[in-house]
């Protein structure tokens, strides 16, 4: 599961941005290559913020306390800093303006952005690996990046009113996805994993309807 954690978003990443895509609704290949890499440098002044989050966040009580504590930590601090990266570089990147266009260069920077973040969590937490690092919260991310790419097209160019509701879409699904890690974290495994993996498939779903040529293609 160690593989999962560190090789689970490089490979989601080239997957999506190997699939027969338009050229001429899409970045080309290189171009989506270097997002990938600005999502990762722009984690380094990010973990900043994360860590002043996880500072200040980094109880682990019982009852909503726990759960406001794997909220913050683990799923608003990480994807609040990835989407403030994202909205201060965004002028910056080459966007064709198409839906796919959208989704790939949202979908780009936040793979990388989000690699980095998996693989502090397991410099965080070496020594100590278990289930939810390895596996639930990749797969949560996962979960994460694939629907904030796909919701990112409807606040395009995502500023003032836009960008906030932009950042409040993803809020909102933190606050969903939050759920399995605290079931996780309270001994309720049964059910943390089938609602750790259901998002998953759920965006999988919705990605080959949103984009059918590229997947049957």
């Amino acid at each position: 599961m160690f593989l999962f954690l560190i090789a689970s978003l490089p490979l989601l990443f080239s997957f999506v941005v190997l699939l027969p895509w338009d050229p001429g609704q899409t970045p080309r290949t290189v171009t989506l290559v270097w997002t990938f890499l600005k999502g990762v440098l722009l984690f380094f002044p990010g973990y900043l913020a994360i860590l002043i989050v996880r500072g200040i966040a980094g109880f682990s009580y019982d009852g909503f306390l726990l759960y406001l504590s794997l909220l913050l930590r683990d799923h608003l601090a990480p994807l609040l800093a990835a989407l403030g990266g994202f909205l201060l570089l965004q002028r910056k990147l080459s966007l064709s303006g198409t839906d796919e266009g959208i989704f790939l260069a949202v979908f780009a920077f936040l793979c990388g952005f989000f690699a980095m973040v998996n693989i502090t969590d397991a410099l965080r937490a070496w020594g100590g690996w278990d289930a939810y690092v390895l596996f639930l919260l990749p797969c949560l991310r996962v979960a994460t990046i694939l629907l904030v790419s796909m919701v990112a097209q409807r606040f395009f160019r995502w500023e003032g009113r836009d960008g906030g509701f932009f950042c409040a879409a993803g809020v909102a699904l933190a606050l969903l996805l939050a759920l399995p890690s605290f079931l996780f974290r309270a001994n309720r495994v049964g059910w943390a994993v089938p609602l750790a993996v259901l998002p998953v498939l759920v965006a999988a779903v919705l990605f080959a309807m949103r984009f059918p040529r590229a997947v049957r293609g």
